[in-house]
């Protein structure tokens, strides 16, 4: 009898690492992408209530968004378009095709230097490479991939997990200051 409940026990806990069994995650589930706004005063604020995701945007840094293959960059002190996260909801099919990216925010314009960017995007769940930094985000302290770019910045990965989802936040940094820069603004996330 023993056997047979280890065997049963190995059975359960393989189907739940390696399946899922029973998950509820299909193709077309759904979660939402938040809200990007600005207000009257130029403060923008990022927000996603069925995360529990929310933290104001620094007004000296740019909104790098795109129009077909032309990227640009919105000041962040001005007031943004109502509709700046233009897709409610993202399904699991795209995020698996690689359309999750919320946003991409950036201390200067590309053109005037290597500055600091951080970008957040939902994904599928994603298997965890090598996890060899630590990055403090609100209160949460996270594990992080870093990695040195041919560019010669370093970049930071983490992933938080939200059920059939993870949120993925990216930073890129060329110094320290800009490290530093990065870190203040995502101590203000609340996760």
């Amino acid at each position: 009898m023993p056997k047979a409940k280890f065997l049963l026990l190995a059975a359960l806990i393989t189907c739940l690492i390696g399946t899922g069994c029973g998950s509820s995650c299909t193709k077309t589930t759904a979660i939402s992408t938040g809200d990007l706004s600005s207000h009257f005063d130029g403060n923008w604020i990022y927000e996603n209530k069925e995360l529990g995701v929310s933290f104001n945007l620094p007004n000296e840094w740019f909104l790098q968004t795109s129009l077909g293959r032309i990227q640009y960059y919105v000041p962040l002190s001005k007031n943004a378009p109502e509709d700046m996260v233009r897709q409610k909801t993202l399904t699991l099919a795209d995020a698996q095709a690689n359309k999750g990216t919320l946003f991409t925010i950036r201390d200067v314009k590309p053109e005037e230097g290597t500055g600091a960017a951080i970008s957040f995007a939902l994904t599928d769940v994603q298997p965890k490479g090598e996890e060899n930094a630590d990055l403090t985000i609100g209160s949460q302290h996270l594990k992080a991939a870093s990695a040195k770019t041919s560019r010669g910045t370093t970049t930071l990965t983490v992933y938080k997990n939200y059920g059939c989802f993870d949120l993925k936040i990216f930073v890129e940094y060329a110094t320290p200051e800009q490290l530093e820069k990065i870190k203040l603004l995502l101590a203000t996330v609340k996760l």
